[in-house]
């Protein structure tokens, strides 16, 4: 069940190949109403912040293209 101010980070990596995606859920709501695009480039890695209102997730890029 969704707790009202539970929050995670996450990190989000890309394997040696690249190119992957993510399919995040309905729940989760981003600024502007659109998820960010993630970095598709091999074996680098993106940072993403959660924080819960007790119904839905509200996602924040925490930053992006991290070496790995």
């Amino acid at each position: 069940s969704l707790v009202a101010g539970e929050s995670f980070t996450l990190l989000l990596r890309q394997d040696g190949t690249g190119g992957r995606t993510v399919t995040w859920p309905a729940a989760v709501r981003w600024p502007g109403g659109t998820a960010p695009t993630i970095t598709s480039t091999a074996s680098r890695t993106d940072k993403y912040v959660f924080t819960c209102d007790g119904t839905r997730w509200y996602g924040s890029n925490a930053g992006q293209n991290y070496s790995a």
